[in-house]
């Protein structure tokens, strides 16, 4: 199994892989809900919602004190800063929580959950793959991107098919859209960038002082906004919904995305992003009532097929084989 500083044992290298494809499996499933979630904060049917930006300062003042104890307990010496690691978790904490956080509700003002999915998560492998290619000079094979372009059509099917009817081109709608294309961008290349720091320190340091050093350029505008917010307002509804932004979405999410993505890659981890907008659609049927379409039914298996071609020398190399079938009449050379 990898670890900080040394080389991935190979023996226990593909058992870590393929430990890692589940535990993103499940974030995914995570945050799939939690666009909802964004939805219900922001905009609840009665009551005040929260504000994007307060949401997203409040959620994480929350979470680091929670991130700090666990730490505490844990792994005290992830703690320990070396020379230079400020500057580091300074931009990293801005472009994680303060950018990437906050324009995801910011999108669900204006757009629907298919099209956020689509715009932010969707096409987030393709832009790692393009930063990667810029940035690293790392190549994919064309069987990826085959892959690619057969996932981002499934994704297609998926958002047309959505419970707000796919896409529409009002104004509104296409800055929601814009916003959301906009955090694939910046997400991607922090998320590169990030799974280099991963290479060379804890993962627990790292969750936590991506989230301290994000939140504290929110403090202040959370202290002034809640002076004067009406918090007797908010409907209980939004404040269970906040909780899941804070425990399954960020506590677990956030350690289990990382401890995953130093064992599988960044790019190999973006590419499990086409999977959310199955995983949002599902959510959005059970706990909005949106009908859940053919299309997306069809769409989503179009794209697991296409992250499976995607990514298909990553799962052999996690040891999954496919099964080989041999058709009674056919005897192959060297076949008893």
């Amino acid at each position: 199994m990898p670890t900080d500083s040394g080389s991935p044992d190979p023996v226990a290298a593909p058992k870590s892989a393929a430990t890692g494809f589940l535990i993103l499996l499940s974030c995914i499933v995570i945050w799939g809900v939690n666009s909802v979630a964004f939805k219900m904060c922001t905009r609840p049917a009665t009551g005040i919602g929260l504000e994007p930006l307060f949401l997203t300062g409040l959620r994480f003042m929350i979470v680091v004190p929670c991130l700090a104890v666990m730490i505490a307990f844990k792994q005290p010496e992830a703690l320990k800063l070396a020379p230079g690691d400020i500057k580091k978790y300074l931009v990293f904490g801005f472009f994680a929580i303060v950018m990437a956080e906050t324009l995801q509700p910011i999108a669900l003002q204006y757009t629907s959950v298919a099209n956020l999915t689509l715009l932010s998560h969707g096409t987030m492998s393709l832009f790692t793959a393009f930063w990667a290619l810029a940035l690293f000079k790392q190549r994919i094979p064309p069987a990826g991107w085959v892959g690619a372009v057969i996932a981002l059509f499934g994704v297609g099917l998926v958002a047309a098919n959505g419970g707000n009817g796919g896409f529409r081109m009002d104004t509104e709608s296409l800055q929601g859209d814009a916003v959301a294309l906009f955090r694939s961008v910046e997400h991607s290349c922090y998320l590169l960038y990030l799974s280099r720091w991963l290479q060379r320190r804890p993962v627990l340091q790292v969750s936590f002082y991506n989230c301290a050093f994000g939140v504290a350029y929110l403090i202040p505008y959370v202290l002034w906004k809640g002076v004067s917010f009406p918090w007797a307002q908010v409907p209980a509804s939004v404040w269970w919904w906040f909780l899941w932004t804070i425990g399954p979405t960020t506590l677990y999410g956030f350690l289990a995305w990382n401890w995953a993505m130093r064992r599988v890659g960044a790019i190999t981890a973006s590419n499990m992003y086409y999977l959310m907008p199955v995983a949002a659609a599902i959510a959005a049927y059970f706990i909005l009532g949106e009908p859940l379409r053919m299309g997306q039914v069809i769409g989503g298996a179009v794209i697991i097929f296409g992250v499976l071609l995607l990514r298909w020398e990553t799962l052999i190399e996690a040891g999954i084989k496919m099964p080989v079938i041999r058709l009674p009449f056919w005897r192959g050379r060297g076949d008893d």
